[in-house]
């Protein structure tokens, strides 16, 4: 009984935390878009900043799974397993997601907008911490099946990102997940890919090594959790 307790106010408090955490990058966000109207598009929208990024994944994603933690207790098994992926998915991707944009900063580096610069950082750090965050709650499924289970939700989401950039194409150059079917590839490397095997399959290309960093990222905490546990158990 005590463990259910302990249990109950263990999630409580990760789902409060998640909702504030959800609402914080929102809150960022739209500090960023208002900034970006006022002084950066001159009246104007750029729809390449649509917030629809892999990094722009916890304003969506951590409300709901916080919510699902509040109401575990009424949850199903599924239910539960689709918190477990969403979760899976921030801790995986996010990792992946804010250590790659701090590698290459382009997206984010502006030099006659330092606070967009400041903004960028902010933001990448976050999901960075937020990922260690989740690897450390228990929340996570850190399994090789717990990484697998994370993929759907990426081919859905980055399915929703492709009919955003069809749908937005007349406005301009929407890019989000960087997979417009219209241009090559905005990222190093896959540029060049994009140019010797032609975009479709480059957009493949790319979406599978996404999947695979993140792979990369879920084992690093996979260690992370058996160097934790003092024992080869948590590789199992």
């Amino acid at each position: 009984m005590r463990l259910t307790e302990e249990r109950k106010a263990d999630h409580k408090k990760a789902g409060r935390s998640l909702i504030l955490i959800g609402l914080g990058f929102a809150f960022l966000e739209v500090l960023k878009q208002a900034y970006l109207l006022r002084n950066v598009f001159g009246g104007g929208y750029n729809v390449w900043y649509l917030p629809f990024q892999l990094c722009s994944m916890p304003i969506y994603l951590c409300p709901p799974a916080g919510v699902m933690c509040l109401l575990d207790d009424r949850l199903s098994e599924r239910g539960r397993g689709i918190r477990s992926a969403m979760l899976t998915f921030l801790e995986d991707f996010g990792f992946l997601g804010g250590l790659m944009a701090l590698i290459v900063r382009d997206g984010f580096t502006f030099a006659d907008h330092p606070l967009l610069t400041a903004h960028g950082w902010i933001w990448h750090l976050g999901m960075i911490a937020l990922s260690i965050r989740l690897s450390e709650s228990g929340l996570t499924d850190q399994s090789i099946k717990g990484w697998l289970k994370t993929l759907p939700l990426f081919l859905i989401l980055a399915s929703c990102a492709e009919m955003i950039n069809v749908a937005f194409h007349g406005m301009g150059d929407a890019d989000m997940f960087y997979i417009s079917p219209y241009h090559l590839s905005s990222q190093p490397v896959f540029r060049d890919l994009d140019a010797a095997v032609g975009r479709p399959l480059g957009i493949l290309l790319y979406l599978a090594a996404v999947m695979f960093g993140a792979f990369l990222s879920h084992i690093f905490f996979l260690a992370a959790k058996a160097i934790r546990s003092g024992g080869s158990r948590a590789l199992k």
